[in-house]
């Protein structure tokens, strides 16, 4: 009885294994170099120009306890970022108007899109003491 060398089964040599793993290593890594350089080289859609703008944002701080500015006015779809510039967490809060941020520690971000006219008044709940308000009115910004 005669046991077969397992790498030389079949009439395959090592050198041969060894050979066709490097070719397709190096396919593979071509093939991954063509999808990449085309993927760059797409260009990208143009920007349309009938939505130019109608992206409103405003931002409001948190420093040392105010919100400055602790009262802004916005036109309807404006998002409102507050960021949190300081070490102490804090929080936004309108419960009533239905938005809520999770605590925010230093350079966390919150957003809110106000779509509806009216006045938002907001509170931090760690520090009761800050508040603000945003007025959302048609024309504003």
């Amino acid at each position: 009885m005669t046991v077969r060398d397992s790498m030389n089964f079949a009439g395959v040599s090592r050198t041969s294994l060894a050979h066709g793993c490097k070719s397709q290593g190096v396919l593979r890594a071509l093939n991954l170099a063509v999808v990449f350089t085309a993927l760059v080289s797409t260009p990208c859609l143009p920007e349309d120009t009938n939505s130019a703008g109608t992206n409103l944002v405003a931002s409001v701080s948190m420093d040392h306890n105010p919100f400055p500015p602790s009262e802004i006015t916005v036109a309807p779809g404006t998002t409102v970022t507050w960021v949190n510039n300081e070490t102490m967490p804090h929080t936004v809060v309108a419960p009533s108007q239905g938005f809520r941020s999770k605590t925010l520690v230093k350079d966390a971000k919150f957003s809110f899109t106000f779509t509806t006219p009216g006045d938002y008044d907001y509170l931090c709940s760690i520090h009761p003491n800050m508040k603000g308000k945003v007025i959302v009115k048609p024309g504003a910004g």
